[in-house]
């Protein structure tokens, strides 16, 4: 969804995650990359302008693929499996 929440995001990755490409699809932003996508929420809103919580930005932000999980301060998407990988005793 393209919302101000979106284009904050959109904003910083494009300037401070080059290694994330973006695409404009139109009703929504596409971002790739290979590994690994962490949006720091409090860099994000630094862009918007206002204060930013992490329900908000999982509204915002309600489809992707990959592994998506939330960090305290952050939303990260990734390919690893970690979850599936034996624990280390």
């Amino acid at each position: 969804m393209k919302s101000e929440e979106a284009q904050a995001t959109v904003h910083y990755v494009s300037e401070e995650c080059p290694q994330i490409r973006v695409q404009d699809r139109g009703t929504f932003f596409l971002l790739e990359t290979e590994g690994t996508i962490r949006i720091p929420l409090a860099e994000v809103e630094e862009y918007l302008g206002k204060p930013l919580t992490m329900s908000r930005f999982l509204v915002c932000m309600s489809s992707y693929y990959g592994r998506a999980h939330v960090e305290d301060d952050a939303f990260v998407v990734t390919a690893d499996m970690s979850q599936l990988e034996p624990a280390k005793t």
